[in-house]
This record gives C-alpha cells, structure tokens and sequence, in this order.
C-alpha cells in the first residue's frame, strides 16, 4: 500500500491533464469533458509510455469570453487522492482567426490514508491559431475548425519544505506546451505535449523519466475530449 500510495502521489504532481478551453465556451453553453495522458516514463524492457492520468471534467461559459470549470482526477483517486481543480478560461485578445486566453485555477489534492493536504495555484496561457474552418453553426452545414496553440503552465509550490522536512529547492513549476484541436460540431478532440520542468533534474528519483533535456525534466502527452451541449 506504501508503494501505491507513493505513486499515485508522483502521479499526481506532474501536470497530469492538458490545459482547459483553450477557446472559451459560447455563453451560457455547457460541456462535459474527459483527458487521458501524463508524464512519458520509460519501462524497463518494455518500452516509453505516458502514465494513465485521466479525469472528468464540466465547464459553463458564464460570459461570452469567460469559462469556468472543474476537473475530477480520477486515476488520482485510485491510489487514494482526492484531486480536484477548478479554475476559469478568459480570452484577452482575439481576431477572426487567432485568440490569447489565460487561465488561473487552483489544483488541491487530499491523501486519504495519511490525511495529507496540499494545493497550487496555477496560471496558464495559450495563443492559439485557427488554420481550417468550414461550415457555419449558426446555419445547417456542420461546423469544423482545426487550430494550433503554443503556451505555457505554471504551477505555484505555497509549502517551504517538502517530505522529510527537507528545504522546498523548487517554488516555480513552468511547463512550456504545444497542441492541437480539433472542433467537429459539438465534439472538440485535442492533442497536446507538454515539456515538463526543463530546469529540475530527474535524477535520484523513483521513476524514470523520459525526457528530451537528458537529466532535467520530462515530457508529457495528453488527449482531451470535450462534448458541448
């Protein structure tokens, strides 16, 4: 149980969902959505695999460039977290084909076993591009869209030691990202990699770590689905 436990805690603390409407919702539109993916992590005569984070998710687009929303973690609760978050989507800039959105949230995570607790603000931004459009959802042909996005995620360390009263080295969590969207009517499929801490060094730790920086950091990739109703 000690072994499970200690994983589903690594699980939880690197980054472990893609980010959140990159596009705020319409106003007043609501959407359920689901991610799979996590930190890549080489397995020992198998091969590099990305952990099986998932979580369930709703949003509400409580005005027209503003999206708030909240995540279950759902691997997470598996190995006895409870992890939620829950934050807002708001677009700062946009034309008719490129948009700025920010998105401050907070993740909080309670282990059950040992009664631990522990949150991180986090602040993410994205641009992003629409690069196909077709169709009209204000007439009859279906709408689809493809788009682009580049950004970053930072998650804010608020504890001064971490396990073993041992000094906190690390404050900033910054994870630069990449991804793409589809938009089929009322079906959003996203794909996204994110480039995990590249300053923090992944040695002497329990899990190994594929990462394209050597011994810092890691890499992540993430599929989204979102369905608006």
């Amino acid at each position: 149980m000690r072994v499970l436990l200690g994983f589903g805690i690594v699980v939880t603390l690197l980054s472990c969902a893609p980010s959140r409407f990159i596009k705020p919702l319409n106003h007043k539109q609501h959407a359920i959505s689901a991610s799979l993916g996590g930190a890549l992590m080489n397995v020992p005569g198998i091969t590099t695999i990305p952990m099986p984070n998932t979580s369930l998710g709703y949003g509400y687009g409580v005005m027209p460039e503003m999206t708030v929303y909240g995540n279950w973690y759902t691997t997470a609760a598996i190995f006895g977290d409870i992890q939620l978050d829950a934050g807002c989507s708001y677009r700062v800039w946009k034309n008719n084909k490129m948009g700025v959105t920010v998105n401050p949230s907070v993740n909080f995570i309670v282990d059950v076993f040992e009664k631990n607790a522990r949150l991180w603000p986090q602040l993410d931004a994205n641009y992003y591009v629409d690069y196909w459009t077709r169709g009209d959802e204000n007439k009859t042909t279906k709408q689809k869209t493809n788009f682009l996005y580049a950004g970053f995620s930072n998650w804010f360390e608020l504890q001064s030691s971490r396990a073993h009263q041992q000094e906190q080295p690390v404050r900033l969590l910054f994870n630069p990202q990449i991804g793409h969207t589809f938009q089929r009517g009322k079906w959003d499929f996203n794909l996204e990699v994110k480039f995990l801490t590249p300053y923090v060094s992944n040695k002497n730790i329990v899990i190994d770590y594929f990462s394209p920086f050597g011994n810092f950091g890691g890499m992540g990739t993430y599929f989204g689905l979102t369905y608006k109703l």
